[in-house]
């Protein structure tokens, strides 16, 4: 199995995270993984943002579970990051799968743990619109599914039980039972912090088969042990200059 460079919400370091020109720079790269993420509005439409609040990232405030799609639609997600990128906006979900489609490029995708009152029903209908977007996918394109939150990967699996899962675990969350938590997720895949990682855990995860895929690593020396370790793929803000690790 080939090593991975993932780009983690596409090229943070050349343009806007989890904005069109990030995950662009990842094709112009020749890149052929990203990661990014998924959230929904009030309203039930989904887009490509990391943060529960739009604060961060672009021109607009408040949680995304609380503002309609035109709110998200009308975002500045550019600006803060430099002038040349002003105007740029927070992708859909629909957008996502058609450059997918059309660059042949594989994605991690993280579903974000849904906040707020109606936490639940979003959840549900963000993996119900998730799970009838990805029919739009092509065959060929390679799909793991992430999350830190075991409720959205099981509620994913129900409606797509053939595709890869994979659990991420903070470095101070995984404790005794990261185990019993991959099996109950059906993940055959463990994303781990890179804090505190040690050679003797990767061994333990492999001695389980897992595939282990770390995040976030942009320190080149780091991640060129860590694949020395037996690790699958890294999760990077520099893909553009990792990507030599794996040639």
């Amino acid at each position: 199995m080939s090593k991975k460079i993932f780009a983690h919400r596409g090229i943070p370091t050349l343009a806007p995270e989890n904005t069109m020109k990030a995950f662009q720079a990842v094709v112009d790269n020749g890149l052929n993984w990203i990661e990014t993420d998924l959230s929904i509005t009030k309203d039930e439409d989904v887009f490509i943002i990391h943060d529960d609040k739009l604060d961060r990232t672009t021109d607009q405030t408040g949680s995304i579970e609380t503002v309609d799609n035109e709110v998200v639609a009308e975002a500045d997600a550019g600006s803060w990051y430099s002038d040349k990128f002003t105007g740029e906006k927070i992708p859909t979900l629909d957008q996502l799968i058609e450059f997918l489609n059309q660059n042949k490029l594989n994605a991690n995708i993280e579903l974000k743990g849904v906040v707020g009152d109606d936490a639940n029903y979003l959840a549900d209908k963000l993996v119900l619109k998730f799970s009838k977007a990805l029919r739009k996918l092509d065959d060929d394109i390679e799909l793991i599914i992430s999350s830190f939150n075991p409720i959205m990967l099981e509620k994913m699996f129900k409606l797509n039980p053939e595709l890869k899962y994979a659990v991420l675990f903070d470095h101070q969350a995984i404790g005794e039972d990261w185990n019993l938590i991959m099996q109950a997720c059906h993940a055959k895949i463990i994303h781990p912090d890179d804090r505190e990682l040690t050679q003797e855990r990767i061994k333990l995860m492999k001695q389980y088969h897992y595939q282990i895929n770390v995040w976030t690593v942009d320190d080149k020396k780091r991640a060129q042990q860590l694949l020395d370790w037996g690790v699958d793929g890294i999760f990077t803000n520099k893909a553009d200059q990792m990507k030599d690790l794996i040639e």
